[in-house]
């Protein structure tokens, strides 16, 4: 009811063997093309789910809502047999997301130097589960191409500022893993374990997966 009654930003529980934590509240309410006017909680897992490429070559084309993860990976995990589809069900909500969808793969990006490539259109999609821009985790942009890498992921979760050692581990853990931000013609963004924010692991490269999703 928009109350959220002993709920708190860094709650976590256990479902379906992970640990989850509530990452945000009501922070995407009123947005997309379509109206979210649902009252929410955003839900990230404490640690990476798996470790998997973001593409099956070394590219970005398409940009991130074509990618491999964006197109099999998360929803295999919103599924009825996936990881968060068995803990959640028909708690999770379907949102609008604006996700990039082409990149140029000539020219300079935002993030400067020696990257080449970058996003430089985007598109209105139905999602249950995306993974986190670099604004999402630390509040501003390092390593992303362009704008059309945020959207609507243009506000840092609240559990980044209350407990930014969450950023990159959780317990005596540390882990890498993708954001959905392109950082080149063949690079998607991440989170390094040491960490560092990082463009360095090519688009095949093995790197956690840690969605974020919605529930209400």
């Amino acid at each position: 009811d928009g109350t959220f009654k002993d709920i708190y930003v860094g709650d976590f529980f256990n479902a379906n063997g992970v640990t989850w934590l509530i990452a945000d509240i009501d922070n995407y309410l009123h947005s997309g093309d379509q109206d979210l006017n649902r009252h929410h909680v955003t839900i990230i897992p404490a640690k990476p789910l798996m470790n998997l490429g973001m593409n099956e070559t070394d590219t970005t084309e398409g940009g991130y809502y074509n990618s491999r993860m964006a197109q099999e990976t998360l929803p295999s995990l919103v599924s009825a047999d996936g990881t968060i589809g068995k803990a959640f069900g028909a708690h999770l909500i379907e949102y609008r997301n604006l996700l990039s969808n082409q990149i140029n793969k000539d020219t300079i990006n935002q993030s400067g130097g020696r990257w080449v490539g970058a996003s430089d259109e985007w598109g209105w999609y139905s999602r249950k589960a995306d993974l986190m821009s670099e604004v999402n985790v630390y509040g501003t942009t390092v390593w992303s191409s362009s704008g059309y890498d945020i959207g609507i992921d243009n506000r840092q979760y609240a559990i980044f500022q209350l407990k930014p050692e969450y950023i990159n581990s959780y317990g005596t853990a540390r882990f890498h893993y993708w954001l959905k931000s392109v950082s080149g013609a063949t690079q998607f963004a991440g989170i390094g374990g040491w960490g560092n924010s990082t463009a360095g692991w090519s688009a095949t490269d093995a790197l956690g997966v840690r969605p974020r999703f919605l529930i209400g």
